[in-house]
């Protein structure tokens, strides 16, 4: 028989239910051990028992933006086109009376 250095005695699986700081639940397993003489836990597995879902949300597809050139210049003739209006406006001097 094989002398053991340390003795380790009745090895068994404990669960626990662990809520963390933001509330989650999670099902824990630790394998439990006496090693000389003081339990020791190591962790064997974790599942979530919260049903949150993160997905990132549904993209959204850019349409094509369709520009029109319009030019400065126009088949619709406007009346203020040229600048007789101005010209025919004499410019006055103040009146100080």
């Amino acid at each position: 028989m094989i002398a053991m250095l340390t003795p380790v005695l009745k090895s068994q699986f404990v669960t626990r239910i662990i809520t963390n700081a933001s509330g989650e639940q999670f099902k824990v397993v630790f394998l439990v051990t006496l090693v000389n003489g003081k339990p020791e836990a190591q962790i064997v597995s974790a599942t979530s028992l919260s049903q949150k879902v993160y997905a990132l949300p549904k993209p959204v597809v850019k349409t094509k933006a369709v520009y029109t050139y319009q030019p400065s210049f126009s088949s619709i003739i406007s009346p203020l086109n040229s600048l007789f209006f101005f010209n025919s406006q004499p410019t006055r001097a103040p009146s100080f009376r």
